[in-house]
């Protein structure tokens, strides 16, 4: 999809009309799907094609129709719909940083967020630094470390 969200024309953009098309989307109940030749799994496995749906934790054709709206909507390249707000956090989280990185954060975030960033990224070498946001004295002399 391209161009910018008109919502004066939000169906036409979204939805494909047909003679005998449906007039929302169809929701799929589905976990799983399949391939009719293991050679072309293990392509999808390694990332060789794509548009492909395998488990729908991961893409399915509901999911893959409300990201294309969201980024429509958002005009960005791309959007993906998470599960819970968990997933959304640490998928983002573990794309943008890497080892070495430091954060800055408010102790006072959801508690999943507070014991990933507390608990489990120290592993990776990801360092956060908890104080009061809203003291910007305090964020300013948190120990990050300035980049050479």
């Amino acid at each position: 999809m391209s161009g910018k969200f008109d919502p004066s024309n939000a169906i036409q953009d979204f939805l494909v009309f047909g003679e005998f098309g449906d007039v929302n989307p169809s929701i799929t109940d589905s976990s799983t799907f399949t391939f009719m030749s293991p050679d072309r799994m293990e392509e999808l496995f390694d990332h060789e094609i794509e548009g492909c749906f395998l488990y729908s934790r991961h893409w399915n054709p509901t999911n893959k129709f409300l990201s294309d709206a969201l980024a429509r909507m958002e005009n960005s390249e791309s959007a993906q719909a998470k599960a819970s707000g968990m997933a959304a956090i640490s998928s983002t989280i573990v794309q943008l940083c890497d080892s070495g990185d430091e954060i800055i954060s408010s102790r006072t975030i959801y508690g999943g967020t507070y014991a990933l960033f507390k608990n489990f990224l120290p592993r990776f070498g990801i360092t956060t630094h908890f104080t009061d946001l809203a003291d910007l004295e305090k964020v300013r002399s948190s120990s990050v470390t300035t980049p050479a």
